[in-house]
């Protein structure tokens, strides 16, 4: 009787063990990183300013639209391409320009008026209060 007894716990102990087992499995995959973020670099576009920082020669830095057309001037370079661009792209692109008239320059770009390329924009148009072009950033909601 003690035996069986003792038998009954066990395997009721073993089928509590394999229920609750069961219930912790997961059968799903592992979500992806998200590393989007990190990757993503601002695409400059028209409509934008962007500050241009010539290190050592602050008579040729200066803060500049970028046209409708895409293209940044400032002095000594005319007409650079800036849309389609990253901001160290751009910086590469405009030291290549100048190594013609300073020796070894060194620029920084920051982008600081954001509406970006076309492809990016949000446009509020139709029978809206405020109608206007909001720049698309990543996770945005409404």
């Amino acid at each position: 009787m003690k035996a069986k007894r003792l038998m009954f716990g066990f395997f009721g102990a073993v089928l509590v063990a394999l229920t609750v087992s069961g219930c912790a499995t997961n059968n799903y995959p592992a979500a992806p990183a998200v590393a989007a973020d990190a990757e993503y670099n601002y695409v400059i576009g028209p409509g934008d300013s962007v500050n241009i920082v010539v290190w050592r020669n602050p008579e040729l830095s200066m803060s500049v639209p970028v046209r409708p057309d895409g293209k940044i001037t400032t002095p000594l370079v005319e007409d650079l391409q800036a849309m389609g661009k990253d901001a160290s792209t751009l910086a590469r692109d405009i030291e290549k320009a100048l190594e013609k008239y300073i020796r070894e320059p060194v620029v920084t770009v920051i982008v600081t008026s954001f509406v970006g390329p076309y492809s990016e924009q949000i446009r509020v148009v139709g029978e809206a209060s405020e109608p206007k072009i909001l720049p698309y950033s990543q996770k945005m909601t409404l």
